[in-house]
């Protein structure tokens, strides 16, 4: 297994966790405002690592895998590659964030 290879199981057990996994620390910010994975990837980790082989920057050091529309799962086409002390939180294309679970509630 190539540090290549090896750099995308950790990126895609970690987008799994933080969508599904409570106890993940990501989990309120991606699984807990109804963020998703793709079908293709959540059920295969060969087909997230061949789609996301050539997207990879040439330094892996301090990079993480964001969303670019955050009403949308992770799926090809709705990701990319960021530096993680760049990484502000989910944020759709027109600037705004989702609902968090915390604003749901207090509008019930």
């Amino acid at each position: 297994m190539t540090i290549k290879e090896r750099f995308l199981k950790q990126q895609h057990a970690w987008m799994l966790g933080a969508c599904y996994s409570r106890k993940h620390p990501d989990f309120n910010r991606y699984g807990g405002v109804d963020v998703s994975v793709a079908p293709r990837w959540k059920d295969s980790m060969d087909t997230f690592i061949n789609d996301m082989m050539d997207t990879l920057p040439r330094s892996l050091a301090e990079r993480r895998l964001a969303l670019v529309n955050p009403r949308r799962p992770f799926e090809p086409g709705n990701v990319e590659w960021i530096f993680t002390s760049k990484h502000r939180g989910l944020r759709a294309p027109d600037g705004t964030r989702p609902e968090m679970p915390e604003q749901r509630l207090r509008r019930a």
